[in-house]
């Protein structure tokens, strides 16, 4: 073999060893950067929609705000129900801009539509908080009692229908390892 020859096939095999070796270095280091980056890491599950830290986060912030004494198993209890109430307002065919309104109709639509409140309900519960009124009369008061009991009617049939919702789902929790 000449000269030549062989300073070629030295460098050949140089050359590729120093491939070799970028390859494996550049392939190891992106792999690593890969895997030392944690984006987000769900929380919760419902179905298959994930809750993520962050979003849990960003709910606890906002609702701590504006109720100060709320737990994190509340928020996130709270956003699961949402989740799933939204979920049952797509299955409906239902869509509106905003989550928000989503929510607002499908309750109008769910729950609202069929709660009807009886005039001796109105008025026997004037008769028990007669006091609270102040002397005012009851037709001066009837509608505003009206939309109390209403309201109250349509929370207590949405916490069942929640509870109906979440026994016909997959809920999983992951709040502990924060």
């Amino acid at each position: 073999m000449r000269f030549k020859d062989r300073l070629r096939l030295r460098l050949m095999k140089r050359f590729n060893v120093l491939f070799a070796l970028s390859f494996l270095f550049f392939t190891f280091t992106s792999t690593f950067t890969c895997f030392s980056e944690i984006i987000d890491r769900a929380v919760a599950y419902v179905d298959d929609t994930a809750i993520t830290l962050s979003e849990f986060r960003e709910n606890y912030i906002k609702m701590k705000k504006t109720v100060t004494d709320i737990t994190e198993e509340d928020v996130i209890n709270s956003m699961i129900n949402r989740l799933l109430l939204i979920k049952e307002a797509k299955r409906m065919k239902l869509e509106t801009p905003t989550d928000d309104e989503l929510l607002k109709e499908y309750i109008d639509i769910k729950i609202g539509s069929l709660i009807h409140i009886k005039e001796d309900a109105i008025n026997q519960f004037y008769m028990e908080h007669i006091n609270e009124f102040k002397g005012k009369d009851y037709l001066s008061v009837r509608d505003e009692i009206e939309k109390y009991l209403f309201k109250m009617e349509t929370n207590r049939q949405l916490k069942k229908h929640i509870e109906e919702l979440r026994v016909n789902a997959e809920v999983k929790i992951q709040l502990k390892d924060k």
